[in-house]
């Protein structure tokens, strides 16, 4: 027996989609998507991702990502067993997100299909329209001026610490998961990529797991950078005051961990 669970479904993209015959999950699931790289086999069973652009009358075209995994969960207390599919976890995340303000991709659609021996999830998302991520832009960024740098480097070490205050690490917080909007002032910062994201106990603890990963994933930025965006990520506003002992272990710990 097949139980599909359709978790959430975007009331505002609901035509659009019903347009394309994407209103099921196993319309879905059928539908031929341009995979980003070959599907990750993992876990004892397989997850991917593909862009799809639906053309709509009158209006720009919905360019969403599409997410689907077969028999991909993680086990915790609550699903010891068939373990519980990881855009789950994904979905969750962003909803969370969105409702504390923190800009990240808007999900249009979640569902999962459960049968014996058979789960089945797909969890769709609208493309950030306007962002581009860090990994990809990092090299411009560094040839601007240190203003308009630094301006870029407050903002997204401000969202992380935002991230971090609501009890979460991401554990895969690398440039490419930092999405910017590289021509707006106010510099916009979104996350993305949240399915192995968890709450977690310790301020100390999220700060030396993610920026360590950030830290060893920014190469080309200059040490007087790298501690401006550690002031504003612990301080803000405050950035200028000395860094306390403890704010120096910390720096010493995320730099031990960033080498590994």
């Amino acid at each position: 027996m097949k139980l599909v669970q359709p978790h959430y479904q975007e009331p505002t993209c609901q035509a659009a989609l019903q347009q394309h015959g994407l209103d099921a999950f196993d319309d879905w699931w059928v539908r031929e998507i341009d995979w980003f790289e070959a599907p990750n086999q993992r876990r004892g069973g397989w997850s991917g991702v593909g862009k799809l652009v639906l053309p709509l009358a009158g209006q720009s075209a919905l360019t969403v990502f599409v997410k689907k995994q077969q028999n991909h969960g993680r086990r915790t207390w609550q699903h010891p067993l068939t373990g519980e599919p990881t855009f789950r976890r994904e979905f969750h995340r962003l909803q969370a997100l969105a409702a504390a303000g923190i800009p990240s991709p808007k999900v249009l659609m979640y569902a999962e299909s459960l049968q014996p021996g058979n789960q089945r999830a797909i969890l769709v998302t609208e493309n950030l329209h306007g962002f581009v991520d860090l990994e990809q832009w990092l090299p411009t960024l560094l040839k601007q001026s240190q203003a308009v740098r630094r301006q870029y480097l407050r903002a997204i070490a401000r969202q992380i610490r935002r991230f971090h205050d609501l009890g979460w690490v991401h554990r895969a917080l690398y440039p490419k998961h930092i999405f910017v909007q590289a021509d707006d002032i106010t510099a916009q910062v979104a996350l993305i990529d949240l399915e192995k994201a968890r709450k977690s106990l310790g301020a100390w603890r999220r700060a030396r797991f993610d920026l360590a990963a950030l830290h060893r994933h920014t190469e080309g930025l200059a040490d007087r950078d790298r501690l401006y965006f550690f002031k504003q990520y612990l301080h803000g506003e405050a950035f200028a005051r000395p860094l306390s002992w403890c704010d120096k272990q910390l720096l010493k710990r995320i730099t031990q961990r960033s080498k590994r």
